[in-house]
């Protein structure tokens, strides 16, 4: 430390004085101080520079990515049965709002495998025959359409579209319809609709909720659902419930209309199940057709024993 220079002005003969004692006594303290300061500074650099530097210090380890859990609730309404002894009933409605009482034998437990909407529509535009579509309700709702993928685009508050189906080459992509916690997925095809038509789908399809949980869906607009009965391509298209999938068994109930009891207009028809389970086998009666598919006790009793009457 270099100090600037200090002129002392004394009065009177030149002797010590006491302040100036005290002074120079101050000032060999700070010396004495700042020697024990600069020794201990040293000796802690002796200390530092006698490490071993011939080795990188280990570096802190990095953090592994921690997946969380995700909950997947499966996209179905489970009814409560009513019902002793050997049979069970069950009240249903289906996407056209339409209602029907289903009676079977307990042992099938046909309230434990959910029930899911189909339907389909058309939408129609100036000088063009429309495009149709299908309506359907995933099995895990919105984490089975994403199947890990990113959202391409929201088309409204309660409309998305997502990356078609892995490994189908025909398919184009879904939009995905949120009413309440249902989701409902309309499959586009390769080709794929214009941005307008999509928008289309979105602004004029509405869900409604009934108080026990089953999923109501009308249409306005360019747009126009199928009809019970209603048949493309030899398929039912019009409103069903589709019992099961998260298991081997399966039932499907599609209305066909009271004027058709034994389905005689249907001709050879048949409905689309979830390409994870094929048709064992099918039946019509009393306005409504039935197609089963799991193990062969399931399927035969399913087709002779549930009763469905529209109400």
């Amino acid at each position: 430390m270099t100090a600037g220079r200090v002129d002392i002005i004394e009065q009177g003969p030149r002797r010590p004085r006491r302040a100036g004692i005290a002074v120079l006594v101050a000032l060999a303290a700070v010396s004495l101080i700042g020697s024990l300061i600069g020794s201990l500074i040293g000796s802690l650099i002796g200390i530092l520079t006698s490490r071993d530097t011939s080795r990188p210090a280990p570096e802190p380890p990095e953090p592994k990515p921690v997946r969380e859990a995700v909950t997947v609730n499966p996209n179905a309404v489970y009814p409560e049965a009513s019902g002793t002894g050997g049979t069970r009933t069950l009240r249903v409605t289906f996407p056209d709002a339409s209602r029907a009482e289903v009676t079977y034998p307990a042992g099938l437990n046909l309230a434990s495998l959910g029930a899911r909407p189909y339907t389909s529509g058309t939408l129609t535009g100036a000088g063009r025959g429309g495009e149709f579509r299908s309506l359907t309700a995933p099995l895990y709702g919105e984490a089975e359409t994403a199947a890990g993928r990113p959202m391409i685009r929201r088309l409204t508050g309660d409309v998305t579209l997502w990356p078609g189906p892995l490994g189908v080459d025909t398919a184009g992509p879904v939009l995905l319809f949120a009413f309440g916690d249902w989701r409902v997925a309309l499959q586009d095809e390769r080709a794929g609709m214009t941005f307008e038509q999509r928008r289309a789908w979105a602004q004029n399809l509405r869900g409604t909720l009934t108080p026990d949980g089953f999923l109501t869906l009308s249409a306005g607009g360019p747009l126009r659902l199928s009809r019970p009965g209603e048949i493309r391509d030899g398929v039912l298209v019009g409103p069903q419930l589709w019992l099961g999938g998260l298991s081997r068994r399966m039932l499907v109930l599609a209305p066909v209309g009271r004027h058709d009891p034994d389905c005689e207009r249907q001709g050879p028809a048949s409905v689309v199940l979830d390409p994870r389970h094929a048709i064992s086998g099918s039946a019509c009666r009393a306005g409504f057709y039935l197609a089963a598919s799991g193990d062969e006790s399931f399927v035969r009793s399913a087709l002779r024993d549930v009763r469905v009457r529209a109400l």
